[in-house]
């Protein structure tokens, strides 16, 4: 094929080296493209033969070398476009081998490795970059010194290399067409100064998680009138939020994890018409959110959570063309608003962790397309609205908070349903029956509640369900063995995040080959692309290892437990539960369990927490838990086991003897009981210390209690006689008939028969 100009292979999984052969032939190939694929060792060294070369992508795969030593890289002089990011190529800092490039205009070398060469340092390049990337690059502490020779870059993405010193103004003050700036991740400190004039191309500014202080510089819209995004989240920035920090363009601001103050200016709202994302998270901000007067129209996205905002909700936070409203860990008070009736975009409502009372008002009903409610840890009472069921939920958190009644109508018709918890709160009756169509739930979290009965078969049918939390109810009866078939299912449900999505337009990006090219930077910043996904993340809070953890995220995927303690749980425990073999956590302690551990609990392969204690159960601790190389927290203290303890290796050399503590019938180490002997006697300096002063003290506080109970019935006696004369000469005539038949007694049996003996002696 020498007449072949282009060659595409992205995506395809293929693996090994590039054939050596056949390159040499393709003298008027322009496009070569192998991205993502899983091609290892270093390039062909014919592929120096293609002059024509203008296009090369091997972005994503595992090629290696020194961009130095090989001759190709000098080769290719014809290049306009390279892309050797997510590689193991080794890139010298000074960029020399790119000296002849008069034509390159794109150069990404991300996620490499960056040499020092002290070669040709300040160097003069004879191309003029559009888009130069370096981001997460392994040894980079500087940046390249060719760039101070840069006058034309439209995107400059330096993300993730942990650089320090003062950021770099002076390549905003150099590229005055530069369109995008990313400078996440680093270590920049010092304020964020503005260059000296005006630019009127920059669209993009991420700086977000550097060490950024002071304050945000005043007449930002005016120094970046064509501002369309700002992040300058998670640094240390102080003082209130400019007033002229938004122009009309801005669409994205994000200020949260700041230590800014004061309140929201008016100009946040009214300043920026295009203003669709704002996240103000967790900073020290306080006062009202937008004036009263202000109408807007194009807010989709609100985070006001973490900061001071007080009093009741106000009703111009409930703009109705939200999608997200997060308001949480506030001071809000009051009432939930009826005029959240109008908000029929919503889609996730976060209110939680704010001091908010009276009823859910049944004007959330109204919200038809939402997926994320959460009103937990407020002072909310009342039933929940039965037309709840109606919605179109996956996430439901109403935890900690005063809600009662009964589960009948909350637990139906919920076809979307992933996450339920409803944990701390006042919920009574039964675990109704149609609990069982939620066929999509993944996590169902009631404990603390007055919950009774017997956990109902139904629950079984759920083949999602991977969390289950009951414990601190009335719950009892047996243990479904069905429960051993929970857990097992492969979560299928996308749990990480809630996707929603957004229109924006970048007119500035007019380069012809990035669009052709699928693996770019607009999938973390949206450069590119005219859609930006806002993820908003699904946290569930459980038990395990004697501790509560809040899972979230992927991690949330991987996580499955089953909680029953601290019920009225009777019977023995089924030997199904040991088909959980994926499970990391399972508590059924505080019941009245009976019988033996299951032998089977040696499948439980990836169990971390195993608590079984305060039961009746009795028989020996399986010696196949010893497999358990996972198990981290272990016990079955305050049963009736006996026998031997498993053997102190592996996991278990690092339980103590809390874990079976409150079973007299154990041994064995660490216990102080010695297999083969009776616990008394294995005790012996037990028995002599603790247990012999204790029967000391106990003796001693006999006699003691002997002497006060008699004299007291003594003096009782005595005062009785003393002030009553029929019961004074009933005592004395008693008294009389006891001597008499005393002095019978010992004359008939004792006196007389020895007298005799005596005279039989005697004669």
């Amino acid at each position: 094929m020498t007449s072949l100009k282009v060659l595409s292979m992205p995506s395809g999984y293929n693996n090994g080296n590039l054939p050596n052969q056949g390159w040499c032939e393709l003298k008027y190939i322009e496009e070569l493209d192998f991205l993502d694929n899983n091609f290892v060792g270093t390039l062909p060294s014919c592929l120096g033969n293609l002059t024509s070369l203008r296009w090369l992508c091997l972005a994503g795969n595992y090629f290696s070398g020194n961009t130095t030593s090989h001759s190709i890289w000098r080769r290719f002089t014809s290049l306009e476009y390279l892309d050797i990011a997510y590689n193991q190529f080794d890139v010298p800092l000074s960029f020399r081998h790119f000296s002849n490039h008069t034509k390159l205009i794109y150069l990404d070398v991300g996620y490499n490795t960056i040499i020092t060469d002290t070669e040709f340092q300040n160097w003069i390049p004879n191309f003029q970059l559009e888009f130069f990337a370096i981001e997460g690059c392994m040894n980079l502490q500087k940046l390249p010194s060719f760039l101070h020779y840069q006058y034309d870059l439209r995107i400059l993405v330096i993300d993730g290399n942990q650089l320090q010193g003062n950021f770099p103004t002076w390549l905003l003050e150099n590229n005055t067409r530069l369109a995008g700036i990313y400078s996440r991740d680093n270590a920049f400190d010092g304020p964020f100064k503005l260059p000296s004039s005006c630019h009127l191309h920059l669209e993009m500014i991420d700086v977000s998680n550097n060490k950024l202080n002071g304050r945000i510089p005043e007449n930002m819209s005016l120094a970046f009138p064509k501002l369309t995004s700002l992040n300058l989240s998670q640094n240390y920035l102080e003082g209130p939020i400019p007033s002229k920090i938004c122009g009309v363009h801005v669409f994205y601001l994000d200020l949260s994890h700041n230590f800014l103050s004061g309140g929201v200016p008016s100009d946040v709202a009214i300043g920026s018409p295009a203003l669709g994302y704002l996240r103000l998270s967790h900073n020290k901000l306080k006062g009202q959110i937008f004036p009263k007067y202000v109408k807007q129209r194009m807010l989709s996205f609100l985070y006001l959570n973490g900061n001071n905002f007080e009093g009741p909700l106000p009703s111009n936070m409930f703009i109705t063309s939200l999608f997200v409203l997060d308001a949480n860990n506030n001071s809000f008070s009051g009432k939930i608003p009826r005029c959240i009736r109008d908000n029929t975009r919503l889609l996730q409502l976060d209110l939680s962790k704010n001091h908010l009372e009276g009823s859910i008002p049944v004007e959330i009903c109204n919200l038809k397309r939402i997926q994320v409610l959460s009103l937990s840890e407020n002072s909310l009472s009342g039933l929940i609205p039965s037309c709840m069921s109606s919605l179109s939920l996956q996430h439901i958190h109403l935890e900690r908070n005063q809600l009662g009644g009964t589960l009948e109508h909350v637990l139906f018709n919920f076809s979307s349903l992933i996450t339920l918890d409803l944990r701390n709160n006042n919920f009574r009756g039964n675990i109704p029956h149609t609990i069982g169509s939620l066929n999509t739930l993944n996590y169902l979290l009631l404990s603390t509640n007055q919950l009774e009965g017997q956990i109902p078969n139904q629950i079984c049918m759920l083949n999602k369900l991977s969390i289950v939390d009951l414990s601190f109810n009335k719950l009892y009866g047996p243990l479904l063995p069905c429960l051993g078939y929970l857990t097992q299912a492969e979560n299928d449900v996308e749990i990480s995040s809630t996707k929603y999505a957004t229109t924006s337009t970048y007119s500035w990006l007019n380069f012809l080959h990035w669009i052709r090219s699928k693996r770019h930077y607009h999938d973390s910043h949206g450069i590119l692309s005219d859609i930006s996904l806002m993820d908003v993340e699904t946290q569930v809070q459980f038990s395990t290892k004697r501790n509560s953890y809040t899972y979230k995220g992927s991690i949330l995927k991987y996580m499955s437990g089953i909680d029953l303690s601290s019920n009225r749980l009777t019977g023995e425990i089924p030997v199904e539960l040991g088909n959980m073999s994926n499970l990391p956590a399972l508590n059924l302690s505080h019941n009245h369990l009976i019988g033996r551990i299951p032998y089977t609990f040696s499948n439980l392969q990836e169990i971390e927490s195993l608590d079984l204690s305060y039961n009746r159960l009795n028989g020996s601790i399986p010696v196949g838990l010893l497999e358990l190389n996972s198990l981290a927290v272990f016990s079955v203290a305050y049963n009736n086991l006996s026998g031997a303890v498993p053997d102190f290796k592996a996991q278990f050399a690092t339980f103590d003897k809390s874990s079976y503590e409150g079973n007299p019938f154990l041994c064995g180490y660490p216990l102080d009981n010695k297999c083969g002997m009776s616990p008394k006697l294995s005790n012996t300096s037990k028995i002599n210390g603790d247990e012999e002063s204790s029967e000391l003290e106990d003796i001693k506080c006999f006699y003691i209690g002997l002497v006060v109970s008699y004299g007291a019935i003594l003096l009782g006696l005595a005062a009785a006689l003393c002030f009553n004369r029929h019961w004074k000469r009933a005592w004395f005539r008693m008294i009389e008939s006891l001597m008499f038949y005393c002095n019978y007694f010992v004359l008939d049996n004792i006196v007389t028969p020895i007298k005799s003996r005596w005279y039989r002696n005697v004669g």
